[in-house]
């Protein structure tokens, strides 16, 4: 009979355990990451990365402007066919080249924006991660992916406070 008591209080209480209230929270990210210290700095080097590619971009558009309008005067004051064919081939090489910049500087501002910001988003994900084990919490969200959150507790500031953010 005792055997039987000990093992039906073992499973209430192991019921009881898995019967609690799961805990949900959410965090502001985008509130959290602007007040990052240092974040500042890297925001400025990829807004002069940017302003490079820019200057850059724009002289090889100002570049395809005469290109184009050479070709525009050429034919229009009859040039021959060969010579218009080489102005053309000339113009498409330049755009050609023109999209592949503009493609690649895509490409290197986001590998640099990832880059810079990569440690910022560990320390965040680190700094919830913690709050939610002291805390209990079995899930914390980011707002800005939910449409509702209202049976959950507001955890951005206790992330702040971990990561030393007034």
């Amino acid at each position: 009979m005792k055997k039987v008591f000990v093992i039906l209080l073992a499973l209430l209480c192991s019921m009881g355990c898995f019967a609690q209230k799961a805990k949900f929270g959410h965090v502001d990210y985008a509130s959290i990451m602007p007040l990052m210290p240092g974040i500042d700095t890297a925001q400025t080097v990829l807004a002069e990365l940017q302003k490079e590619y820019q200057e850059s971009g724009q002289k090889m558009a100002d570049e395809l402007k005469v290109k184009e309008a050479e070709y525009m005067k050429m034919a229009n004051s009859g040039a021959s066919a060969a010579v218009l064919k080489i102005k053309e081939d000339e113009f498409r090489k330049l755009y050609e080249r023109f999209q592949e910049f503009v493609n690649s500087t895509e490409q290197q501002l986001q590998a640099k924006q990832l880059e810079l910001l990569k440690p910022f988003q560990e320390n965040i994900i680190a700094a919830i991660k913690k709050v939610a084990d002291s805390q209990n919490y079995i899930y914390v969200f980011d707002i800005s992916t939910l449409a509702y959150y209202g049976d959950s507790t507001d955890l951005t500031a206790l992330v702040k406070k971990e990561l030393g953010i007034q």
